[in-house]
């Protein structure tokens, strides 16, 4: 746009030119960039010069990291395929939906999973000899509910679990919400502010990062060899203390059983469990594998 004679704007028809905030700043970068395959060349050949003089030895702790090995193989023996079924209040002819929403007791649950096990018309109904877990969640208030679910989620990463903890917190956001009655916004509407995405923006600075990466990583020189080997020892260990802090901080509570047997005598056990309460929001599962639940009995089952 231009300015007009009485001092406002018009539209003004231009064309498209690189603009000189880019080229500059490309340029600058290049300055740097375009020597390092030189200097890169120089410092190979001086290596091969000093190969006859240079002798690197195993980690000290290669020989015990190497007798560790079989542990990726036992690690891979954990993760085993199998299915889950889960009933939650919002299902349909499986929770109670009422006009203040949707209610599950634990006994229903228990006798719909019950239920199932028995379908016979079900062609992906595990055959032969099964392992189970049950896992249930339950609770007398839905804001209880929500909160619950939201803990053990955190965890227990069940899509159906993580899908109804969505739901009941959608469903106490509406029961908040649905007194308030916003104002009628005028088209079009303003979005959230967000980075402006488009060509040729979007190319250039994929190029530009890299380069500006680059001189970042010369830049970082200022640390001599020594100090970086320090710096990533330091990392390295505060890492290993972190996952193996991680590892160990799981929060949540359910109830949960193991089974075994077959799909029948399983349903015969689980019916025969007692009921752990009356609460009117449950959320349970089963799941099912033919090979044993090790990893997730452990989980779920150790007292």
């Amino acid at each position: 746009m231009a300015n007009t004679a009485g001092g406002g704007v018009m539209w003004q028809k231009t064309s498209l030119k690189w603009p000189t905030s880019a080229r500059n700043l490309a340029n600058q970068a290049q300055t740097v960039t375009q020597s390092i395959s030189q200097v890169n060349r120089q410092a190979v050949e001086t290596l091969f010069t000093l190969t006859h003089d240079a002798n690197f030895g195993r980690h000290s702790l290669s020989a015990d990291a190497e007798k560790s090995l079989g542990l990726r193989a036992k690690l891979e023996a954990l993760q085993v395929a199998g299915t889950v079924i889960t009933v939650s209040p919002y299902q349909f002819e499986v929770g109670e939906l009422l006009d203040s929403g949707g209610y599950l007791s634990p006994d229903r649950a228990i006798k719909t999973l019950v239920s199932k096990l028995r379908d016979l018309s079900d062609t992906h109904r595990p055959k032969g000899t099964t392992y189970g877990i049950g896992v249930m969640l339950t609770a007398q208030t839905l804001g209880e509910f929500a909160t619950n679910l939201q803990t053990v989620t955190q965890t227990l990463t069940l899509p159906d679990w993580c899908q109804v903890a969505r739901q009941s917190r959608t469903l106490i956001d509406i029961d908040t919400e649905k007194y308030h009655q916003p104002l009628a916004v005028t088209q079009p509407r303003f979005k959230p502010k967000a980075l402006l995405h488009a060509q040729p923006f979007n190319e250039f600075n994929t190029t530009q990062m890299a380069q500006l990466a680059t001189l970042e990583s010369l830049a970082s020189d200022r640390t001599d060899v020594i100090g970086k080997l320090q710096a990533l020892a330091v990392k390295r260990a505060e890492k290993l203390t972190q996952l193996s802090t991680s590892i160990m901080d799981l929060k949540g509570q359910v109830y949960s059983v193991a089974l075994s047997g077959t799909v029948e005598s399983m349903a015969t056990a689980l019916q025969n469990t007692a009921v752990p309460n009356n609460h009117q929001f449950t959320v349970a599962s089963l799941i099912l594998s033919d090979t044993p639940l090790t990893f997730w009995k452990e989980l779920l089952c150790s007292p």
